[in-house]
């Protein structure tokens, strides 16, 4: 079975796919729910799915984490529960890229990833219908406040994602340009007030249980690129953070490969 935690917002998600390959959640989005619902979902999703607790981390052989950046907090919360969770126990462990986890947002939550060829159509969520793998660039952005935000663009590949830049903490009017730059362009995260008149707040909200969803870690996990994933001892697990000290104005250009 596969536990994945997104904690790096006021969401708190949990998802675990079971032996079957089914995946069951639980989601709540609220100030100050980490402490209270994170350890008290993974106990209601190992227990729903092995009958106990204890079965449930018996047959628990990974476990992926959105690992920032985010909020200090949630972040801080999830890694303390996880270690608590998995002490004295051997169970691989990945820290997930936020940005990455969001930017899985179009696609589908599947079950069962076709092996040959993973960007099949099929996989791309209804609301993206239009969406072409080709050229199709998805900026990923969490609102940072007082103009900046934390951001990376991906580009769609046939093994999953692939990573234009490195993940920074940016000045809005950048993002924004690097949109205007590309007609294939999907923004997805929080704060779209800050980039476009046509994206509402409200509709943004409706949206946040697709991209701060635990799930979208699950679909992280199943790429083959494995971009944004580090294999990690859970000892050694610690959030990544874009502070100001790392704030970079520059044009976006993009990774050579």
């Amino acid at each position: 079975m596969i536990l994945a935690i997104e904690s790096s917002s006021s969401v708190c998600s949990v998802s675990l796919q079971t032996e079957s390959g089914r995946i069951i959640d639980r989601w709540i989005d609220g100030r100050a729910e980490h402490s209270k619902k994170l350890v008290l979902f993974i106990a209601e999703l190992l227990e729903e799915a092995a009958g106990s607790i204890e079965q449930g981390l018996s047959k628990l052989q990974k476990v992926i984490i959105s690992n920032g950046p985010g909020s200090y907090t949630g972040l801080r919360i999830a890694g303390s529960a996880l270690r608590g969770v998995l002490f004295n126990r051997k169970v691989d462990v990945w820290a997930a890229s936020t940005l990455a986890g969001i930017a899985c947002s179009v696609f589908k939550a599947q079950e069962e990833w076709p092996s040959s060829v993973i960007l099949d159509p099929a996989c791309i969520r209804s609301d993206y219908a239009g969406i072409q793998v080709a050229g199709s660039v998805i900026h990923a952005v969490i609102d940072a406040r007082g103009g900046f935000s934390y951001y990376q663009p991906f580009s769609l590949e046939q093994s999953g994602l692939m990573a234009l830049a490195d993940p920074r903490r940016v000045a809005n009017s950048i993002i924004i340009s690097a949109l205007r730059s590309n007609e294939q362009s999907f923004l997805v995260g929080s704060g779209w007030a800050n980039f476009t008149e046509s994206k509402p707040v409200q509709e943004e909200m409706e949206k946040r249980t697709q991209f701060f969803h635990a799930r979208n870690l699950l679909t992280l996990l199943h790429f083959p690129s494995k971009i944004g994933l580090t294999s990690v001892f859970i000892d050694k697990l610690e959030p990544y953070y874009l502070g100001n000290n790392q704030v970079n104005n520059s044009p976006i250009t993009t990774l050579k490969g």
